[in-house]
């Protein structure tokens, strides 16, 4: 299992880890966090992206991609206003259509 502590990167076996958490400090704590993004990431190229720049997914007609999976990879910072711009950007743009 991986830690997230410098120094004790692997324990093997849930004790292990207990007794590693009970004399660790707040600081010594490396989290971090996931956001899946990129899984149908949209751009201009076909042969390397399966949306469109407008959210159209090119595999279905009539599919729109207006979510998280659409960004080409994951900001450096939390993506909740990037996901609703673009959300709100391709529903916009294919409203009445």
């Amino acid at each position: 299992m991986l830690t997230g502590i410098p120094g004790t990167p692997r324990v093997h076996r849930l004790a292990e880890l207990d007794e590693l958490l009970a004399r660790a400090t707040a600081g010594q704590l490396h989290l971090s966090a996931y956001h899946p993004t990129g899984t149908v990431a949209a751009g201009s190229g076909p042969w390397r992206f399966s949306v469109d720049p407008h959210g159209r997914f090119r595999a279905v007609h009539g599919v729109l991609v207006a979510d998280a999976s659409m960004l080409p990879r994951c900001p450096q910072v939390n993506p909740q206003f990037s996901i609703r711009a673009a959300a709100l950007a391709i529903t916009e743009a294919h409203a009445g259509a």
